[in-house]
């Protein structure tokens, strides 16, 4: 019953801050104009600016903020590793490498209402969760262990032949892919926050529902097992589910870092360790979080826009940082 009251409170928490974050992310932009005088006298300009960019860009921004906080959670459980996120699992570096070959070879057609960018990077995503998955087992089994350290290979491997590709590039291509590869949520219209939904909602709605399995199994495989859970099952589900999410998301927006990282750890730090809270209180602070991340980076200098990526390096690293720094006095005391 605590842990119930507790959940309830920190989601209705949590809701009431992306409300917030969202409708001040409406009202702050380049243009100042009040968006409900604006539509009642039928300013063009203003529908344009509210309908098919503020708030398009800030439901993407949710959406992804709180996929890749979710996965990172997931992960987190998964790998028992407060450290492991999506980008550990190769997904990223197979992303970036699918967009600039979509780059590289000048494809300009969208497909199924996808850029062409998108596609190549969402299949490439798809390809690396395969074969990091494949090369992971041994005698037939998966140990996560071998898991997590075949993602970092895999993703070393590709930022090799990502530079080389970029070395032999015109000048307008490496600015290309760099801006991609920074992570950005400029999009336009509601079609592609739609189609994201589509890819990420199942991968979502299997880790909400193995929060319990994943408390047991942090009490270790043996345990896990004794107390019903079939361990070899779950860390597929978590795997599988956690990469697709994200996968979908990075071919979208570019690989945005440190949110399925830093998010996670903050709510282990207010929340405690449970999953059943930690999970889904992960997805709106996520979204949270990186809406106000993407309304920073499109107004900090206006009307020039950096991409959210760089914004959230910054506050990640900072937020590492002192936690190191609080870490090492703690010990010192």
């Amino acid at each position: 019953m605590q842990a119930r009251k507790k959940l309830i409170f920190s989601l209705s928490s949590l809701v009431l801050l992306w409300i917030l974050i969202s409708l001040a992310s409406i009202f702050i932009g380049t243009y100042d104009i009040n968006p409900i005088r604006a539509i009642l006298s039928g300013n063009e300009l203003a529908k344009t600016i509210y309908f098919k960019i503020r708030i398009p860009r800030i439901l993407m921004a949710s959406i992804a903020g709180g996929t890749l906080a979710l996965a990172g959670a997931g992960l987190q459980a998964l790998f028992r590793n407060p450290l492991a996120s999506p980008f550990t699992l190769g997904v990223s570096g197979g992303a970036s490498l699918g967009a600039l070959l979509a780059i590289r070879i000048g494809l300009a057609n969208g497909i199924l209402g996808f850029s062409a960018v998108s596609v190549f990077s969402f299949l490439f995503s798809i390809f690396t969760i395969f074969f990091v998955y494949s090369i992971s087992k041994l005698r037939g089994v998966v140990a996560t262990g071998r898991l997590l350290l075949a993602g970092v290979v895999v993703n070393f491997f590709y930022s090799a032949i990502i530079l080389f590709l970029q070395f032999f590039s015109d000048l307008t291509q490496p600015l290309q892919t760099m801006r991609w590869i920074m992570g950005s949520l400029d999009i336009v219209g509601f079609d592609t926050v739609w189609k994201t939904l589509f890819f990420v909602i199942p991968g979502c709605l299997i880790l909400l529902s193995m929060t319990k399995d994943m408390n047991l199994y942090s009490l270790g495989d043996d345990v896990a097992s004794s107390l019903g859970v079939n361990v070899n099952m779950m860390e597929k589900k978590i795997y599988f589910a956690t990469s697709l999410a994200a996968s979908a998301v990075i071919s979208v927006t570019g690989p945005i870092g440190f949110v399925g990282l830093i998010i996670p750890h903050i709510l282990r730090m207010i929340l405690g360790v449970d999953n059943r809270i930690i999970i889904p209180c992960s997805f709106l602070l996520g979204a949270s979080f990186l809406t106000a991340m993407d309304t920073i980076s499109r107004t900090i200098i206006s009307p020039v826009e950096i991409p959210v990526g760089i914004i959230t390096a910054a506050f990640g690293g900072g937020f590492f940082l002192w936690l190191l720094m609080k870490t090492k006095k703690e010990v010192i005391v």
